[in-house]
Formats: C-alpha cells, structure tokens, sequence
C-alpha cells in the first residue's frame, strides 16, 4: 500500500465499501428468506448465491 498513489487508494476503499454492501444486502436477504421458514425459498436462493460465486 505504501506505493500506491491517493487515488488508488481511494479507489480500492470505494471498491471494499461496495463489496461490503453487496455482501450486507445479501446477508440480510438470506436471513429474511430463511426468517419466513420458506424452505423452497431458502433453497432457490442459495442456488442463486452458489451461481456467483462458481467459476
């Protein structure tokens, strides 16, 4: 970190912010779905997370 400029290193902070929140909105997702007791809910959505994450 102590070779990148101010800028990159703004970018990557506003880069971590919006992964942060991406991660937050579908953690709270998965725990509305998984609050509701819907288990096809819950399984339809972790196929849809699994997709994501798969290379």
């Amino acid at each position: 970190m102590m070779g990148y400029t101010l800028a990159q290193v703004r970018g990557l902070l506003a880069a971590h912010g919006r992964l942060e929140r991406r991660q937050n909105a579908l953690r709270l997702a998965l725990h509305a779905v998984a609050a509701q007791g819907d288990r096809a809910a819950i399984e339809r959505l972790q196929r849809e997370l699994w997709e994501d994450v798969r290379p």
